[in-house]
């Protein structure tokens, strides 16, 4: 939605509109209905009346042609910290002079051009919904906030309802693709989790899927790390309509390979963050405090940095970047590049990486043992945002064929350590010397802590075998949607 702080009155039906380069233009002022004006507040405040008459184009989810030159218009407004959706009649008589008497007789399909542009118009939804997410209130969220906007824009919806534990894989697994445009995961990070790996367990490893659907996030859950990275919002029904209006962007994944009890080697697709030591004994370890939210995660990541908490382990890496200058440039020289969509196959879900039971490759290599030793955080992660307050990884971008990779040492003093945990908030805590921060395409971590140890290893939020494990990044290969092509403003891009 635009940001202008000018905004129109609701109009009655009846309006007379003409089409202007930005969006709709009320032309009869009498015909706006002044006893709508709270809550559609379209002028600054202490203003005395509208200091703009336009419904952009990018605020409209819906036109279409009631008789003649009659047209119903749909769109969104906001509501304090939230947004509505409102629909109108108007007379539009007063058309673009590029307009041919053909295309004149209906003005929706131009109108609906602009409103979307390389954005899906009337997208068939499939809706998984995790009615355990949001502390259980995932089902309420979708449909107070998320359905009534998806009306509006006229979506052919699915719901889902998952039921169990990996549902949404199985449903990914064995859907009909061609049924849909966009699973809309209404729920925290698991269910977009489940759903890249249900395919990935397709015959094909997943890439008619890859190649077919876009998968999203509405945030029903307490994580959000997708929505937020994406579409910028905790709020459903803004998530939901900057959803809407996004494009189609390539987002690199990563695989994961760990050993089974039996000794064989066993892949997932991870599309948020791995990570070992203070972090995933923060979250994992504390899932029977989850009825705190968020805040359950803050003090078990303040009380192992307090106590000095200690995570040996070794770690071999393929480094792209070896110092924050390289990683600075890189990140510059990625983001304002243009992408080309790639096609997905079997063969790009290929792992390329060395078997687990073999040496590390030469160009692989070990961190500092006396680091690794006195480990504290291990985070690897492809996106920015991890929570509504944690911009854990600013340089992160959707489709550079890199992790970033973030370690910290126990032996840090505990100023430097607190000040470091404050400024996660605003994303400024990887510019200090004592962060390691780099970009990777392939590490191996081994842990030094026994299997049977409370500790935790955590992939997207999900608890994974405690024993080690290599990762490997895939280039664009899952499709979700954004703004611009790239993720939120971060520390690194605003």
């Amino acid at each position: 939605m635009s940001s202008s702080s000018e905004r129109l009155l609701l109009p009655q039906s009846g309006t007379r509109c003409r089409v202007e380069n930005t969006g709709l233009v009320i032309i009869d002022q009498s015909l706006l209905n002044p006893a709508h004006s709270s809550s559609y507040a379209c002028f600054p405040s202490g203003a005395s009346g509208p200091t703009s008459r336009t419904i952009l184009f990018e605020d409209i989810l819906w036109c279409e042609q009631l008789h003649e030159t009659t047209y119903a218009v749909t769109y969104a407004t906001p509501i304090g910290t939230n947004i509505d959706t409102m629909t109108f009649t108007a007379t539009i008589d007063d058309v673009p002079t590029a307009y041919t008497p053909t295309q004149s007789q209906d003005l929706s399909a131009h109108i609906l051009q602009r409103a979307y542009g390389t954005s899906i118009v009337k997208p068939s939804v499939l809706v998984l919904i995790n009615p355990h997410g949001g502390q259980g209130k995932a089902k309420s969220i979708y449909t107070h906030r998320i359905q009534p906007v998806l009306e509006a824009a006229k979506a052919d919806i699915t719901v889902i309802e998952t039921l169990y534990s990996k549902h949404a894989m199985d449903v990914a697994r064995e859907l009909d693709i061609d049924k849909y445009d966009i699973i809309a995961c209404c729920s925290g990070d698991g269910i977009p989790h489940e759903v890249i790996n249900g395919f990935y367990q397709r015959p094909d490893k997943g890439a008619a899927a890859f190649n077919k659907l876009v998968v999203t996030q509405l945030p029903c859950g307490s994580g959000n790390a997708l929505t937020l990275s994406t579409h910028g919002s905790n709020r459903a029904a803004v998530a939901t309509f900057r959803m809407l209006k996004s494009e189609k962007t390539q987002m690199d994944l990563m695989a994961l390979t760990q050993l089974d009890d039996d000794g064989h080697e066993q892949t997932s697709l991870s599309f948020l963050s791995q990570c070992y030591g203070a972090i995933s004994d923060s979250d994992i370890g504390t899932e029977h405090l989850r009825w705190m939210g968020p805040i359950r995660f803050d003090l078990g990541v303040v009380q192992r940095t307090l106590s000095r908490a200690v995570y040996p382990c070794e770690v071999y890496v393929k480094y792209l970047t070896t110092t924050k200058d390289e990683l600075v440039s890189y990140f510059n020289q990625c983001v304002g590049q243009a992408k080309e969509t790639h096609v997905i196959t079997k063969e790009t879900l290929d792992i390329k990486g060395p078997k687990l039971t073999e040496s590390p490759p030469s160009d692989w290599i070990q961190v500092d043992q006396s680091l690794t030793d006195n480990l504290s955080i291990f985070y690897v992660g492809n996106m920015p945002m991890v929570s509504s307050n944690t911009q854990f990884f600013p340089a992160a971008l959707p489709n550079d064929g890199s992790m970033d990779m973030i370690i910290t040492d126990a032996r840090t003093s505990l100023p430097k350590a607190l000040r470091a945990l404050l400024a996660i908030e605003k994303g400024t805590h990887v510019d200090e010397l004592f962060v390691s921060h780099h970009k990777v395409t392939s590490y191996r971590l081994v842990p030094k802590l026994p299997e049977n140890s409370k500790h935790y290893l955590s992939v997207d939020g999900e608890d994974f075998p405690f024993r080690a494990f290599q990762v490997e990044v895939l280039p664009s290969v899952l499709t979700t949607l954004t703004s611009d092509g790239n993720y939120v403003p971060t520390s690194f891009r605003n």
